[in-house]
């Protein structure tokens, strides 16, 4: 679904050139802040990775997942009321959200977290580098989306910096046991981002973040209260404030902060910039894993990430 604004037919309106510029400067001006949103969210997820081995080091996966979108719902119902929200939601657009909330929470999350186990965090949030190609072919096949040549350059050189960052040369690649979990984790990610296009106008990206929040905490509570019981959650030695800083700073920065910024822009740029976009996020895991592990980057990583700058330049533009 293009949201790109078709050209002012010619009449009185195109013949004073004032007139006819301000829309085009207008939405110039809207799509840079589009995308300044979406880059911000994608860098804040990529971090999901590091915080996620901070926080399981003293939660079980499901106590901190449900923890962190409880604290991400109160955070979301903290910035804002219901206004702009007055119509109903159909049962088409309550299943986009609980579709959204099963892909982009529990299965992106419990994907990524349980592969990084044989994995370190940042060739874990790497392996994200599967997201801009899986967009960009669900864009293709679910809204009629056809990438320019520059976009597909950009989208085919953020997927090999990433694997290049990944330690990826060539076809001599040997998936290991994790990467099966990893994989379901990116292209939940990927429907994730791109249902939101499936929803009402209407529906304010606060709304949206508010409700897939809530969806998700009642899907994973069970699987909460099941895991805490099993493994004693409220036992002496469980936890630590790092971990449960860290589930924190997953609820209310990446979770709550994420979810706005990407709802807030994706209506309103192309699904190959949002593809391409989406290859911050393991920028971001490499960075943010050298910032909370220490696990400095190595030179193929840093190769990468300059790859994926590219990329996402290319792909960014129109054209």
């Amino acid at each position: 679904m293009s949201r790109d604004i078709s050209p002012i037919p010619q009449g009185a309106l195109a013949l004073d050139p004032r007139v006819a510029e301000a829309p085009q400067a207008r939405r110039g001006r809207g799509e840079l802040r589009a995308l300044a949103d979406m880059a911000l969210a994608m860098l804040l997820v990529g971090a999901t990775a590091p915080l996620g081995e901070i926080a399981l080091s003293g939660v079980p996966l499901f106590p901190a997942l449900a923890v962190r979108l409880a604290l991400a719902g109160l955070a979301l119902a903290a910035f804002g009321g219901r206004a702009g929200e007055a119509e109903r939601l159909s049962p088409r657009h309550w299943a986009v959200l609980a579709l959204q909330a099963l892909c982009g929470v529990v299965v992106f999350n419990a994907g990524l977290w349980l592969g990084m186990r044989e994995s370190s965090p940042a060739a874990a949030g790497v392996f994200t580098s599967a997201t801009p190609a899986v967009m960009a072919g669900l864009g293709m096949i679910f809204f009629g989306e056809r990438p320019s040549a520059r976009t597909a350059t950009g989208i085919g050189l953020t997927v090999a910096g990433v694997l290049a960052a990944r330690g990826v040369t060539g076809l001599a690649w040997s998936p290991g046991p994790s990467d099966a979990l990893l994989l379901a984790a990116v292209c939940g990610e990927a429907v994730f981002l791109l249902a939101l296009r499936w929803l009402p106008d209407w529906l304010s990206p606060l709304g949206a973040a508010r409700r897939v929040t809530w969806i998700g905490l009642a899907m994973t509570a069970p699987l909460a209260i099941f895991q805490g019981l099993d493994e004693g959650l409220g036992s002496a030695g469980i936890g630590g404030v790092g971990a449960w800083l860290a589930v924190a700073a997953l609820g209310v920065l990446v979770t709550a902060g994420g979810y706005v910024l990407w709802f807030r822009g994706v209506g309103s740029v192309r699904a190959g910039q949002a593809a391409a976009l989406t290859g911050l996020m393991p920028v971001s895991a490499v960075l943010s894993s050298w910032v909370l592990l220490g696990a400095a980057p190595t030179p193929g990583q840093a190769m990468g990430c300059a790859a994926v700058g590219a990329g996402i330049w290319l792909a960014a533009r129109k054209g």
